[in-house]
Order: C-alpha cells, then structure tokens, then sequence
C-alpha cells in the first residue's frame, strides 16, 4: 500500500494551482489507506471557504489520479479544515462595492481610510479597480515619482497621510490603457493581496470595481472578507445594480456579511439657499434608505453632493483632511461601521 501512497503523492504534483502544485502548497496533509472501506482518504486543507473552489480542486484531484495510476483505486478526499484567516496580521478586511461605476466607491474609501487612521487604527488601502484606478489620484501619488521598494520578496506599499497604500496605478505609465483578460487582472490582485508587506493592520480596505465579474471572485478566493460595505445613489440606475451586487455577497458559496449601505451625493444645497438649508435631491429621494429596509441592510449614512469634495479630491487630497463638515460626515459613518463589526 505505500507504493500505492506514493504513486498517489507523485500524482497530485500534477494538481497545479497558480504556480505550484498542492503538494509544494501543503494542501496535502495526509494520505492514509482504509482496511475497512478499502479506500485511501487524502486529507488536504483548502485557502479558502468557498465551495466553487473547493469543488473544483476536488474534481481536479479525481480526474488527475485516474489519468496518472494505473491501478483500479477507490479513493475519498477528506477537507479536514479551512484556512480562511490567511492574513492573520490584519484584524479586519472590509470591501467597498457597489456594482455600479461612478458612484464614488473610491472616494468614500479614501475618505474612510483617512478617518479611521485619525481615529487610531492602522489602516491599509487596496485599491483592486485593475481597469480604472482612482486611488493614485485620490492620493495625489504620481507614479513617475515614486520608487516601489520591497522587502524579503514582499512589495512595500506606499504610505501616504498615514495610510498603507498600494494601486496599479502605481505600476503603470498614468493615461496607459490597461488592457487585460480577466485572469490576467485576477492574477496581478492576488500578487497584490499576497505579496505585499502590510505588516500589522486594524483595517485594509479593499476599493472593488464595478461589476460582478473574475475581480470579485479572486478576491472572495483569497480573502476571508470580514465584510463589505455597499455605496450607491439613490437614481433606480444605480440602485438596480447595488441590489445585484448584495445578491452576489447572498450566495451561499461566496458569501459575505453586509456591513451596511451608504447613499453618496444625496442631496444637494446651493450656496445661497445654506440658511434655509434647502435640500435637492438630484438623484430622487429616499432610494438607498428604502432599499435599505427593504433587503435589511443597516444604513451607513447619507454624503451630500459638495463642490469641496471634488475640488480636495482632485488636488489628491482626501477632503476630510481639509473641511470641518465633510469630517464630521464620514466620521458618523466611520463609527457606525466600527460599531457594525466590533458589537
């Protein structure tokens, strides 16, 4: 029987994923013979809950023994365990989505993650928008004046406002079009994810892309997510693909608990009418709020429509570094989140 133990060893070295194969991963924790059943249980230990990838690994091993021994086998693979807390330097993982673009995802996260460094917690910045990264810009980080340095074969991201932050943005000539296939963008996020030397977080806030696609499914792969935050304007548009978005967090194979949901530029006051404080909703009224009964998602908090915003944001300043109300805005919202995740 230990030929045949280690025929199946030799075997699952074919099992390749990413780079290396699940034997050089340590996947395989055990390969033992049963007299009474008369099969060999293979106990391996999974990187992450989620049963696509888990069934999709299993298979892989079924057919690669059949294809690679000779001899007529039963075998059982066994999941002993999950390894979901791969980060275990970081205490809390928290996602920014939405599923619709331009309803500014990166600026509340760049927001947040100002707020909750002030606060006192150790706050990282990843900014997984492949196709469009706004977090450079938000930072006001130009790529042709930074030098990316690494340590012990980990990337170090770059600090800035007392944020650990890193973007391709970073890695790319600013206006070059990246033009990538979805595995080719899920790969360069999860060198991002495990290959970048975060050292002991609180809090690593993940700006998602729009969508529902390969991005969010790498990061759901390879991150136990602590939970994720959803941003939307009330407008029907937006609202019909935040629903899709939180639909995805729902299902049982990916699923992640919704901190709660933000409505962004909800309303707007102009310059002249402050003392009556007359609001307009540009973007209908009440939408994100009744969503948010209606799918029992707690609400955040609403952020008016502010010319400061913008003009702070494209200076690559986060606004709540400069304005008193946007401060006392986001750091409503920041507590509420906290108190979400810690009570």
């Amino acid at each position: 029987m230990e030929r045949i133990k280690n025929k199946i060893k030799k075997a699952l070295e074919n099992v390749i994923i990413g780079s290396k194969n699940i034997v050089k991963l340590g996947y395989i924790k055990k390969i033992n013979f049963c007299k009474n059943s008369k099969k060999f249980i293979i106990d391996i230990i999974l990187p992450n809950p989620t049963l696509h990838f888990r069934d999709k690994i299993i298979n892989y091993i079924y057919d690669t023994i059949k294809n690679n021994i000779e001899e007529n086998i039963c075998i059982k693979i066994n999941i002993i365990k999950f390894d979901v807390n791969k980060k275990k330097s970081i205490k809390y993982i928290l996602a920014i989505a939405s599923g619709k673009g331009g309803v500014g995802k990166s600026t509340i996260a760049s927001n947040i993650s100002v707020i909750l460094s002030n606060i006192g917690y150790k706050v990282g910045l990843l900014d997984a928008d492949i196709y469009g990264p706004s977090i450079p810009t938000m930072f006001g980080i130009n790529s042709s004046f930074i030098s990316i340095s690494s340590n012990n074969g980990l990337i170090n991201p770059i600090c800035k406002y007392g944020i650990k932050i890193i973007s391709i943005g970073f890695f790319s000539k600013y206006g070059k079009a990246i033009v990538w296939r979805g595995p080719m963008a899920s790969k360069a996020l999860i060198q991002f994810i495990n290959e970048i030397n975060w050292g002991n977080l609180d809090f690593l806030i993940i700006d998602l892309p729009p969508g529902t696609g390969d991005i969010h499914l790498s990061i759901l792969q390879e991150i136990s997510l602590t939970g994720a935050i959803i941003v939307s304007t009330s407008q029907k548009v937006a609202i019909d693909d935040v629903i899709r978005t939180i639909e995805m967090f729902k299902i049982k194979s990916i699923y992640v608990p919704i901190i709660g949901i933000i409505e962004n530029m909800s309303f707007f006051i102009p310059t002249n009418e402050k003392e009556n404080k007359t609001k307009y909703f540009l973007f209908g009224k009440d939408g994100v709020k009744n969503i948010s009964k209606k799918m029992n998602i707690f609400f955040l908090g609403e952020i008016p429509i502010l010319k400061k915003i913008q003009i702070f944001s494209d200076l690559g300043i986060p606004a709540v570094m400069k304005d008193v109300e946007v401060k006392n805005t986001f750091i409503k919202i920041a507590k509420n989140i906290i108190n979400n995740i810690i009570n």
